[in-house]
């Protein structure tokens, strides 16, 4: 009976055991190692090559018909997989759009009309053929004249003090314009008619308060800067300053013209008489003149562009001279006189402002 047993299972072990071996040979496809198009969906016999390497690598065989020449499956180390996104940053960068270049010159000032003074008969004082229109004193200046046959001048004195500035007035009725120099205060103008020689008697006097705003003077005409619209001076001016952008610059071109094109006159500085007044057109006709008319020149044209200026007259290191003063921001000296010869009238001591 033992016998038996032990042949039937000797027989089992012969029949089992390559069964077995067969079942351990046959391995599944890995299900990430898909085949494209429908051999994927077909069933395939998978046997292992003789030749198969230790790294896995399968071999399918060929459908009948088909070339042993095509290439062979993909290996899963082979395929690329699809590239992951990148993340987005959580931060925010702040990005300014930029303006094209748009630097610009500057614009050319507007033009400027020349600033008149005005006898408007608001305050009027007149007494024995002399009269005084104080109606503009806000604006730093009055309007004297005089009707007659006795020779005039005109003193006026600041806050009661003793120093006076005189002017010369004739006896043709026709107003002549003085500036108030020292500003805000109280004024005495007298008039003074010549009795013999150097002898003069008051005619008649009045005292006026002046409360002088804005700029004042530096910015109309008056006895020694006389000008009026019509002037070739201010013609002038304003066809050097058409294409300023600022007062400095209109400033520069009057300076530049007056030191470049008009000569100092030897022969009239030494003919030249008490009483004499400038004529600012005459200077520019004839390109020539004394300190005094340079300084007249330039005061008229740079006031007619509206930019306050002074006449001065005084002593220099050169003598008995006048110069300029121009506001620009605050009171800046200007010699053309000397500054046409290239030269320097050397210190400066101001006495008469006009």
């Amino acid at each position: 009976m033992r016998k038996h047993q032990y042949f039937f299972l000797v027989f089992l072990l012969v029949f089992l055991l390559p069964a077995c071996a067969a079942q351990n040979t046959e391995r599944p496809e890995p299900a990430s190692s898909a085949v494209s198009g429908a051999a994927s969906s077909e069933a395939s016999a998978v046997t292992v090559s003789p030749g198969a390497d230790s790294s896995g690598a399968e071999s399918q065989k060929p459908p009948a018909g088909e070339s042993s020449q095509n290439p062979p499956p993909v290996s899963r180390a082979a395929q690329k997989l699809p590239a992951a996104p990148s993340s987005r940053s959580s931060s925010s960068l702040s990005i300014a759009s930029s303006l094209p270049p748009m630097a610009a010159p500057a614009k050319p000032m507007p033009p400027v009309t020349a600033k008149m003074p005005q006898a408007s008969g608001g305050s009027v004082f007149a007494q024995n053929g002399a009269e005084i229109d104080y109606s503009n004193a806000a604006e730093g200046y009055i309007m004297v004249r005089y009707s007659g046959s006795a020779t005039i001048k005109v003193l006026v004195y600041f806050n009661g003090g003793s120093s006076y500035y005189q002017y010369n007035i004739s006896g043709d009725g026709a107003y002549v314009t003085l500036p108030l120099q020292s500003g805000s205060g109280s004024y005495r103008v007298r008039f003074m008619e010549n009795v013999s020689g150097n002898s003069y008697a008051e005619l008649c006097s009045t005292v006026l308060n002046a409360d002088v705003s804005g700029s004042g003077y530096p910015l109309y005409p008056n006895q020694f800067v006389n000008y009026t619209r019509s002037s070739a001076a201010v013609a002038k001016a304003k066809s050097l300053c058409a294409g300023s952008a600022s007062n400095a610059q209109k400033v520069a071109a009057i300076y530049r013209f007056i030191t470049g094109n008009i000569k100092y006159d030897y022969a009239k500085a030494k003919s030249v008489t008490a009483g004499y007044l400038p004529n600012v057109d005459s200077t520019l006709s004839s390109k020539k003149g004394i300190c005094f008319d340079y300084s007249a020149l330039m005061a008229a044209m740079c006031r007619s562009q509206g930019i306050p200026t002074r006449l001065v007259i005084g002593n220099t290191g050169a003598g008995y001279h006048a110069w300029n003063e121009v506001y620009l921001g605050g009171w800046k000296r200007y010699d053309s006189t000397f500054a046409a010869a290239g030269q320097s009238a050397g210190y400066y001591t101001a006495e008469k402002y006009y």
